[in-house]
């Protein structure tokens, strides 16, 4: 899966479109052969694919959807850390503070599994103890009306809110015909 266009979100994650079925050209077929039928109808008949490198809140975020998800492993482990810009608060002293404190705890957090499981430590239950922000690599799928339940969502927090662009932006490709 090297070969895909991907669209870079946060520090290390994307979403990429790994296929799609009666997208662009083929939609405008079936709207034409089946003049008539309800575009709501035939937009059941799409179906897009795409791959996620997001923290697991993100894939927490899509199962709140009516999407198909398939998880894959992910390595090497790795977390989303918030840049300065990112904390939010108005003061750059206190931001930077933040951002380095993030960084320090999440790399004790990204430790402890692997410190548990070398102390004997069942793989799963030192698993249950990684931090959220960890990146997960999933496969997503849905239908046309699926995806744009997705997009419609709003005031999202800004992380979240780059996943949905990204998958607006592919979205839009996909199926002109109806932008959001």
């Amino acid at each position: 899966m090297q070969l895909l266009n991907k669209i870079p979100c946060l520090d290390k994650g994307y979403v990429a479109l790994v296929d799609s079925m009666n997208g662009t050209g083929k939609f405008q077929v079936l709207r034409d052969d089946f003049a008539g039928t309800p575009i709501a109808r035939l937009e059941k008949l799409t179906q897009a694919t795409l791959l996620f490198r997001c923290p697991t809140w993100i894939q927490l975020r899509l199962s709140l959807f009516p999407l198909t998800i398939v998880g894959a492993p992910s390595h090497p482990v790795e977390a989303y850390l918030p840049n300065a810009g990112e904390i939010g608060s108005p003061d750059r002293v206190v931001n930077e503070s933040i951002a380095d404190d993030m960084e320090r705890t999440t790399a004790a957090l990204l430790m402890n599994p692997k410190s548990y499981k070398a102390d004997g430590c069942d793989s799963f239950m030192a698993h249950v103890m990684s931090p959220m922000s960890v990146y997960t690599t999933v496969l997503v799928s849905g239908t046309l009306p699926q995806w744009r339940e997705f997009i419609a969502q709003g005031n999202m927090p800004t992380p979240i809110e780059a996943y949905r662009l990204a998958v607006k932006q592919i979205i839009d490709v996909e199926w002109p015909h109806g932008k959001n």
